[in-house]
């Protein structure tokens, strides 16, 4: 476990630790290829955020955001933390936070890793850190990403290269009979799911595999509406809550629906606390 952070309201610390204790688990996990692939979906996806032009407002240097990539390389574990909770105390907008700052430092990343100038390890390790932070600033920099939506929606979205559609089929309907606004995605590729998640926004994003060769899938499919939907309930259900242990855990979910009988209870519940 990292250190902890520097004290700072802003910080959601059980979104942080979980997020910390999610990569952990991924890279002991999956194999080497795998890791890298939930790497790069990390360092792409945050790095799409970063607009051509930004607002000349407390925007970062390109040397401010090498010293943000140099600490999120480093061996001190909270050095890159250290960097974003200092530019947010001096008054650094939640939007530049997370489209100058932190998409600017993967950006950065990714062309560093594209030159082999930074190693597979490393970036894992960094892209790790650059998810903490964001998980962490989570109602931050929501307020940049997130669009205004009903409390009662939900998305249900079969991981890709899964063939069995009838459960989530059987469990949109369901959602709808109890009056939620349910939406489901069958068939459709990682790309397009998230970008279903980048248009709207979902109180509750609920991922559907059946088979533990589908985790890998179900890892990166989390890690980006993560990213796009920072304060959605993202929920895994299907068989797979049945044959991987601690599934919830290692897949960075908020929650598991192991049966249609409990489903709508269960996550109106969730959406209630929230």
């Amino acid at each position: 476990m990292a250190q902890t952070p520097l004290d700072d309201e802003q910080i959601d610390r059980l979104a942080y630790e979980q997020a910390e204790e999610h990569f952990r688990l991924v890279r002991n996990r999956l194999s080497k290829d795998a890791v890298e692939a939930l790497a790069k979906e990390v360092v792409v996806r945050i790095a799409f955020r970063l607009p051509r032009n930004l607002p000349p407002d407390h925007a970062p240097t390109e040397a401010e955001i090498m010293a943000l990539c140099e600490a999120l390389l480093s061996k001190d574990e909270i050095a890159a933390d250290r960097i974003i909770l200092a530019a947010r105390r001096d008054g650094v907008s939640p939007e530049m936070l997370n489209l100058g700052y932190v998409a600017g430092a993967a950006r950065m990343l990714g062309e560093m890793w594209d030159d082999d100038r930074v190693s597979f390890v490393e970036v894992t390790i960094a892209s790790g850190r650059l998810y903490r932070i964001i998980r962490g600033l989570r109602h931050v920099v929501d307020e940049t990403v997130s669009l205004p939506g009903p409390d009662r929606n939900v998305l249900f979205a079969l991981v890709p290269d899964e063939s069995h559609t009838l459960g989530i089929e059987i469990a949109t309907e369901v959602f709808r009979r109890e009056g939620w606004e349910a939406e489901m995605l069958v068939g459709e590729t990682h790309d397009a799911i998230v970008a279903v998640t980048q248009q709207r926004r979902f109180r509750s994003i609920v991922l559907v595999a059946h088979s533990e060769h589908m985790l890998a899938n179900l890892i990166s499919l989390v890690l980006a509406v993560r990213i796009t939907q920072p304060l959605a309930y993202v929920v895994v259900a299907g068989k797979i809550v049945d044959v991987v242990k601690d599934v919830t855990t290692l897949v960075g979910a908020d929650d598991v629906i192991p049966d249609m009988e409990s489903a709508v209870a269960r996550l109106g519940a969730i959406v209630d606390m929230g």
